[in-house]
């Protein structure tokens, strides 16, 4: 799995939109997009910077991301703006909504023309709690053929402190039969120091070992070296169940029922000193929602920070809780895996 940000572009004049559509096209070619698709994203990416600077105050950003996974490929638009929000998003996402004047269009074309997407707005009196207000979308265009169902979605966010080419933080997943395994690790400080100790830490995720020895395996490559903290995780979807193990100073959340569990782990580094691992299990229901996270993922946000946003694709949570609620004095790693909604054939609707 291959997560890049390609571009981080801030929404202030009509300049931008230049500069986005630049990156997109050539983005688009080297990835294999087709000439009818491309002009797709093209569209998407103009309503998204036009709605920035018409209704945000020209206070936003849009971002770009490659994810290279091993059943896809796909080009994901993420935009996050700080202003006043929308105080009716239903009512906005059908054709002839507008306040402006304009045909009305923009968010259900959006919708039409992404292969995925999400929209999550709080304005500013929703915002109590939060420190940020005003829209988000995501939107998501595959490359080839989009993936077949499988029983979860995930997401998930990597960011190198002051973007620098190396991460200290990786994600390794494995899908394996009814479930996926992932391994969570945060190499001791940021920079290439960090990130070279974890080179490698894929080869001891496998479907068969026991989470406990994925630990001790990575323990014993990281012996002599930097060290790391980390967990590995597991979910059985066939019998909802939740297995993490982990050391050192990770987050890990789990939201269900209207509450969020956090999980702490015992203190140490993993290649130096550490206790021996403890294999925690809990159910894992239809609605529940797991979150793990390096300490670049602040501790301090609860479900009243973000109402309303638990319910979307996890890809689009990993994005806005990298933005929003994450610190900016290290490398920053979160993922988010949710059971696969089911989809209410008669309204529509995903329960």
């Amino acid at each position: 799995m291959t997560t890049k940000l390609l571009l981080d572009q801030p929404i202030s004049d009509d300049s931008s939109q230049v500069l986005l559509r630049s990156k997109l096209r050539a983005v688009s070619r080297r990835m294999g997009f087709q000439d009818a698709l491309r002009e797709r994203i093209e569209l998407v990416c103009n309503e998204l910077v036009t709605n920035q600077l018409k209704y945000a105050g020209r206070r936003g950003l849009v971002q770009v991301w490659e994810h290279v996974n091993d059943d896809f490929t796909a080009l994901d638009l993420f935009a996050l703006d700080y202003g006043p929000g929308i105080a009716n998003l239903p009512a906005a996402l059908q054709d002839g909504y507008t306040t402006s004047g304009t045909m009305g269009k923009g968010l259900g074309a959006i919708q039409r023309l992404s292969s995925e997407c999400e929209f999550y707005t709080l304005p500013p009196g929703l915002a109590h709690e939060s420190p940020w207000h005003g829209t988000a979308v995501w939107v998501r265009f595959h490359a080839g053929e989009k993936p077949g169902e499988r029983p979860f979605q995930y997401g998930h966010f990597l960011r190198a402190y002051q973007d620098d080419v190396h991460n200290g933080d990786c994600i390794c997943v494995l899908p394996a039969g009814h479930g996926i395994r992932w391994l969570h690790a945060d190499g001791l400080g940021h920079g290439k120091e960090a990130a070279e100790a974890l080179i490698g830490a894929d080869r001891v995720l496998d479907p068969l070992t026991p989470l406990d020895g994925t630990l001790q395996a990575l323990s014993r490559r990281l012996r002599g070296g930097r060290g790391a903290v980390a967990m590995a995780c597991e979910i059985d979807f066939q019998t909802r169940m939740l297995r993490i193990c982990g050391v050192g100073d990770m987050g890990a959340f789990l939201v269900c029922n209207g509450e969020r569990r956090v999980l702490n782990f015992a203190p140490g580094v993993l290649g130096h000193e550490h206790r021996s691992f403890e294999i925690m299990e809990s159910p894992f229901p239809q609605q529940a929602l797991f979150i793990t996270g390096s300490d670049g993922l602040r501790r301090n946000w609860t479900l009243n920070t973000y109402p309303g946003l638990w319910r979307l694709h996890p890809q689009f949570i990993a994005l806005l809780l990298g933005n929003v609620a994450s610190r900016n004095n290290d490398d920053k790693s979160i993922f988010v895996i949710r059971t696969t909604p089911i989809k209410d054939e008669e309204h529509g609707q995903k329960r």
